[in-house]
């Protein structure tokens, strides 16, 4: 070996490890900043629920209690008779190849619309593309008390706007790749998403009125779930059902999907962090509702 190769192999070897040392700081201090929204809104989240009945706070806590020790039971396979009131409202077409699945809790995250700490989104229904295994599987997720609730024209307008942002994230992905979008990229896809939602559905402004009130009527009342960690139970979900999913799944198509596949099958950590935050929130959340682990009577 040559003095000129040799120094381009150690050039090499250096950027390798100054890169990821770079990475591993940025993971760190990532988790910091995760850390500490995470105890934020847990004092926020604890603010609305500290006025409802001891039941509601004891039902809400069982339940994130659940979530924590068993995340997929987070989630629950939408029946037979549901599925085709929802293909009726949509076309079945629509929903060919999606695993619906309905869910008791809230999802909440940092707000695409302002961009503070303690503003949060909740959501009511989720629509992901997961990679598992082998395959990609598009799921869409709704809440069981909106489903219960809602009229035929608030579920369509839901399920509408869901499946209107997936198709625009899939056709984001074909053009970009998988790379993470930023605030003004998500509110431009979820505005335009509603608006076809809208005409689609041909909901009234008095429906969505009701919508709204639905939404935070079950914002309060229903467990909340960091949407990280929302996604971390769908992933185990699917571990566990496999065999009653994989025939949804498919193949990746394009360059994209594969560089992605391959950083997912070597990354698995963000499990393990996911679950220690949720934990995280839980306690926090406890703490900030003045409640003792004896039947979450109050202090």
């Amino acid at each position: 070996m040559d003095e000129d190769t040799d120094s381009a192999e150690m050039n090499g070897i250096k950027k390798a490890i100054e890169m990821a040392e770079r990475a591993r700081a940025e993971r760190k201090q990532f988790e910091q900043h995760y850390r500490q929204w995470i105890t934020l809104v847990a004092s926020d989240i604890a603010m609305p629920m500290r006025n409802a009945e001891r039941s509601v706070v004891e039902r809400v806590l069982d339940r994130c209690e659940q979530y924590h020790s068993d995340p997929p039971s987070m989630y629950t396979a939408i029946p037979d008779d549901l599925r085709a009131r929802l293909e009726r409202l949509v076309g079945s077409h629509r929903l060919q190849g999606i695993l619906l699945l309905s869910t008791d809790m809230v999802a909440f995250s940092p707000s695409i619309f302002m961009q503070r700490q303690n503003i949060l989104d909740y959501a009511i229904a989720m629509n992901r593309r997961f990679f598992f295994r082998i395959y990609w599987f598009p799921i869409v997720v709704i809440n069981q008390a909106f489903i219960d609730q809602a009229d035929e024209r608030m579920l369509h307008f839901v399920l509408e706007h869901e499946l209107i942002q997936n198709e625009m994230y899939t056709g984001h992905v074909a053009a970009h790749g998988y790379r993470p979008l930023s605030f003004d990229e998500k509110r431009a896809i979820n505005g335009q998403a509603l608006q076809q939602a809208i005409e689609r559905s041909e909901i009234t402004e008095d429906e969505q009125i009701r919508e709204h009130e639905l939404m935070h009527e079950i914002s309060i009342s229903a467990p909340p779930v960091p949407k990280t960690f929302a996604e971390t139970a769908l992933f185990e979900y699917l571990g566990r059902h496999w065999e009653e999913i994989k025939d949804l799944g498919v193949r990746g198509e394009t360059e994209s999907e594969a560089n992605f596949e391959a950083m997912v099958s070597q990354e698995n950590d963000w499990i393990e962090f996911s679950h220690e935050m949720y934990g995280l929130f839980l306690t926090e959340l406890k703490r900030k509702l003045d409640v003792t682990y004896h039947k979450y009577g109050y202090v």
